[in-house]
């Protein structure tokens, strides 16, 4: 019995005495794909992505996760002193075969969202022995980057990157907007749990479109947090849960040096 006290209490220190309110400050950067040549303002140079790495490192950041923020709210544990998420969208190929080394180099984390219709459709194209002009990931490598510990997969959608995002469509009554935003999810869960195993928890909302129903709508579909693309910093507080949704992100623009960029957002 007193050892099953002792797990109950560090499973959940918020019954152990810790007290409700104490905050933290985490920025969020948001990065999508690694090109040599950056031709819009979603893509960076692998050498600016290895600059953000070190000058964090210098700097005294830590990367986390999102489930160290669900963490942090929902039980109280503690986050490092000055934490930081690097979340990149959509799943790139090229991305993660860049970053994994740089991750493992810098000892740093990032959490990735990916659409799973997309990782779908590039699987059964890698399995017919083509590739498209921008590869996606396929789940063999959504699992190789899970596996090595350094990037966290959460749901950018399964399929909702159309114009509006989660927006509601013209004439679309409540009851069917609920519906298909609970549909994707469920779809979304039961690819990622048939393919790797895991849940997702966190949504990253496609194009940063967002509605006065949707966050409600998908806590319903058991996730805990969601993001924007607001650019904000954010203050996080245990005990508040729903201070996880709607989260704000910096992105992270091409040409700029890693100290301008870090400067500017604090």
């Amino acid at each position: 019995m007193k050892n099953l006290l002792l797990f109950f209490l560090a499973a959940f220190p918020l019954l152990a005495g810790l007290p409700t309110g104490e905050t933290a400050d985490v920025p969020i950067i948001m990065y999508h794909a690694l090109e040599d040549n950056p031709s819009n303002r979603w893509e960076i140079t692998p050498g600016e992505f290895e600059s953000d790495l070190r000058w964090l490192l210098e700097n005294g950041y830590t990367t986390v996760v999102m489930q160290d923020l669900i963490d942090f709210v929902h039980m109280g544990r503690p986050l490092p002193e000055k934490p930081i998420v690097l979340s990149f969208d959509d799943g790139r190929q090229p991305a993660i075969d860049i970053m994994l080394p740089m991750l493992e180099a810098y000892d740093s984390r990032v959490t990735m969202a990916i659409i799973g219709a997309t990782t779908d459709e590039y699987t059964q194209i890698v399995a017919e022995g083509n590739h498209g002009s921008h590869p996606h990931m396929t789940w063999d490598c959504v699992r190789k980057a899970h596996n090595s510990g350094r990037v966290e997969i959460q749901s950018h959608t399964y399929n909702l990157h159309g114009a509006r995002g989660v927006g509601k469509k013209e004439g679309e009554v409540a009851e069917s907007y609920k519906a298909r935003l609970l549909g994707d999810a469920q779809k979304f869960a039961q690819v990622l749990q048939d393919n790797i195993g895991i849940t997702s928890n966190c949504l990253t909302y496609p194009l940063g479109i967002l509605t006065p129903l949707s966050d409600e709508i998908i806590k319903e579909a058991g996730f805990l947090a969601s993001l924007s693309c607001y650019e904000k910093p954010n203050t996080i507080t245990v005990g508040d849960k729903g201070g996880l949704f709607a989260l704000n992100r910096f992105l992270r623009p091409p040409h700029t040096s890693s100290e301008a960029f870090f400067s500017k957002i604090w």
